[in-house]
């Protein structure tokens, strides 16, 4: 694996409060960064009335992290990408689904 992990991520957890109104607000801590290989899996793009959406799922490799959960995102490069699985064989490698959406765009 060394010489593949060529992305640097960030692994941050949500940390829910509430205002002063009482409403809930979510902000993200880093838990750790990390160095991961990227690797697309699929992705698709559809369009309904004007509006554009496109979904993509990335498979990530990393050292092995032993408490990650699916309420975690990862940053990379200021990108948002959702924990939709993960995985640890044997202790030796995280591997993580993820999962970019970007939606309400103007056709």
């Amino acid at each position: 694996m060394i010489g593949t992990l060529d992305t640097y991520i960030e692994i941050q957890r949500p940390i829910v409060t509430e205002n002063r109104l009482n409403e809930e607000e979510t902000t993200w801590e880093l838990v750790e960064p990390a160095w991961a290989s990227k690797r697309l899996k699929n992705s698709n793009e559809g369009v309904t009335d004007d509006q554009l959406s496109s979904k993509s799922l990335y498979e990530l490799k990393t050292h092995y992290l032993p408490d990650i959960k699916d309420s975690y995102r990862i940053n990379i490069d200021g990108e948002y990408f959702n924990i939709i699985g993960h995985d640890s064989p044997f202790r030796s490698k995280t591997i993580l689904t993820v999962e970019l959406t970007s939606y309400e765009r103007r056709v």
